[in-house]
């Protein structure tokens, strides 16, 4: 199975990267699984002005999201909460692609400094998942504290975080196979 993952912050320090690289790194070792990464930052779209289908001038850049996001089976979004909601690059970046979506399974992990752990995010990114037609996974993963979970060089420290995180994983490609 195909699993793209999105990694939607554009800051630079994102705390929410190094999420987005764990998730990744955890399914690369899945022996069923094949990860990909979409990062806003590294991949990122130009200021959505015409969707992709109809836009004039394709970039490269919006060539790979749409091939990536064509062979994707499933996607997992994860996001940090930016003032109440999901990150705006995120957001531009998402708003080129519809139909891409539809009908897959959709997983949503977010991300923030303080204790709620990003839920307002979560909320938001529901209705979009909802909006474009994907199979919303009904639980989602909320990472509170993130600032407190790496050590210096990015290793996850939190063993709590990491089960939780693992089950999440597991729920998720199981709830992903029923719909192949």
């Amino acid at each position: 199975m195909k699993i793209v993952l999105i990694s939607g912050s554009a800051r630079p320090k994102r705390q929410s990267h190094k999420i987005a690289m764990e998730t990744f790194n955890r399914l690369r070792s899945m022996e069923t699984i094949q990860p990909s990464l979409l990062d806003v930052r590294e991949n990122a779209l130009p200021l959505l002005e015409s969707i992709y289908r109809t836009h004039p001038a394709p970039t490269d850049t919006m060539h790979h999201w749409k091939k990536e996001l064509d062979q994707a089976d499933a996607f997992l979004l994860v996001s940090p909460e930016h003032n109440g909601s999901y990150s705006g690059a995120l957001k531009n970046s998402l708003d080129y692609f519809f139909e891409e979506y539809s009908g897959k399974p959709m997983g949503i992990i977010t991300v923030s400094a303080g204790a709620l752990g990003g839920i307002n995010a979560a909320m938001a990114l529901q209705h979009f998942c909802l909006k474009v037609g994907g199979y919303l996974m009904p639980a989602f993963l909320i990472t509170p504290k993130v600032q407190t979970l790496f050590d210096e060089d990015g290793n996850l420290m939190d063993e709590s975080y990491s089960k939780r995180l693992d089950k999440f994983l597991l729920q998720f490609i199981e709830f992903s196979q029923k719909f192949s």
